[in-house]
């Protein structure tokens, strides 16, 4: 099928107007941040890691089932996620094998998800890119050995 001459499949701020639209799903509240430090003597507790956003907006969907694995004689139990940020609110970041982390911290007004969500530490494994996107997908993981968190 030919389209109509001078007439473009997607017109320019197509993407820009829908994104409200994927936003107002994000009911979850969620902070960005690396990887926690060591703790330092006389610490016991771990140093937060550097915060890259806050109060961002979210919604997390699990993908798959429980997998798990056998790492230097040690059972591993993760589970993936999909974690949908505000294109805007997602900062540039490159994925290592330190993070960056996606926590869930709370709901918006009027939302109550999952409570055992929160506080969850979920490890970004890929962020994904395109041509024509409304909101930034993160592939995540959740370590569930020995309570995980």
């Amino acid at each position: 099928m030919v389209g109509l001459p001078n007439h473009q499949v997607i017109p320019p701020e197509w993407q820009q107007h829908h994104r409200p639209v994927a936003e107002s799903t994000m009911t979850g509240l969620c902070r960005v941040h690396g990887a926690d430090a060591p703790p330092v003597w006389p610490d016991v507790e771990p140093s937060p890691g550097p915060a890259y956003a806050s109060d961002v907006p979210c919604r997390v969907q699990q993908r798959t089932g429980e997998r798990e694995a056998e790492v230097v004689s040690q059972d591993v139990s993760t589970r993936e996620y999909l974690v949908t940020l505000p294109l805007s609110r997602m900062p540039d970041l490159t994925v290592t094998g330190s993070g960056p982390y996606i926590t869930v911290t709370g709901y918006k007004p009027g939302h109550d998800g999952d409570p055992h969500l929160i506080g969850r530490r979920l490890k970004v494994t890929s962020i994904q890119r395109g041509t024509l996107v409304w909101e930034r997908d993160l592939t995540c993981l959740d370590d569930l050995t020995q309570g995980g968190g």
